[in-house]
């Protein structure tokens, strides 16, 4: 009886408000997956071979460390993401964050957890979002970090902490910028509010998209120099360099 009343209100829920794909608007049957097909091909999966530390894409060859990360080391140890960015995620980032889309969350997370490279990260101890200023945090309602970091982390929701890791400076959009400004931009953006939190700490640190890495490099560097013993980063998704 219960689940012929669930799933005659599943259709009601369909009938009134069809699923739509979160890149294109194209109405949907009935999915766990909210991209149509069409969407769906578009969409690319960071696979090997990549950087072993940076996890940038190669084209071919084995996993190997990529130039960047051998002329200058990271303070994280390791950087994975589950796509490559492209026009079809940029859609539905932007529809989370500034239309508040928050039904792409289930999809990332099984989407997830077909990302192989992803497995590479090691167990945490904490998992900490990439924190907004708090006047951001008012004007946005949510941070899309901590929400991703609770799709990514079902069974582990305990070691997420959006209260020790804080960003200090309400810092200009990292889009915005290029190469040293958006260094600049970042220094001495964050603190720690409690360091014995981290201290010793393997830490996972969550984010929407990789970029240059700059946003968490500098999370990271707050992190090591607070004592975390090791920084990892996961993101949603990772900006492709030019070979």
């Amino acid at each position: 009886m219960k689940n012929r009343a669930i799933n005659f209100l599943r259709g009601v829920r369909e009938l009134c408000f069809p699923s739509r794909c979160l890149s294109c608007t194209k109405q949907l049957d009935e999915s766990a997956i909210l991209f149509c097909g069409d969407c769906c091909g578009k969409l690319n999966f960071v696979n090997e071979p990549l950087c072993t530390c940076c996890g940038r894409t190669f084209i071919a060859g084995e996993n190997h460390l990529c130039s960047v990360c051998l002329d200058k080391p990271w303070f994280f140890s390791r950087a994975r993401a589950v796509f490559i960015y492209n026009d079809v995620i940029a859609k539905t980032i932007h529809g989370l964050k500034y239309g508040g889309r928050k039904e792409c969350l289930a999809t990332f997370g099984r989407l997830k957890k077909e990302a192989n490279p992803c497995l590479d990260l090691f167990q945490p101890d904490i998992i900490l979002p990439v924190p907004l200023h708090a006047k951001r945090l008012r004007q946005r309602g949510f941070n899309q970090a901590l929400l991703l970091a609770r799709v990514f982390y079902t069974e582990q929701k305990e070691k997420i902490d959006c209260d020790t890791f804080i960003r200090c400076l309400d810092t200009s959009p990292q889009t915005t910028l290029r190469g040293d400004e958006r260094r600049k931009n970042m220094t001495n953006a964050f603190s720690i509010i409690d360091p014995e939190k981290v201290k010793d700490k393997k830490i996972i640190l969550i984010d929407d998209v990789f970029t240059t890495g700059t946003t968490v490099n500098e999370c990271s560097r707050t992190l090591k120099k607070a004592g975390a013993h090791e920084v990892q980063i996961l993101t949603l998704a990772r900006v492709r360099e030019d070979d």
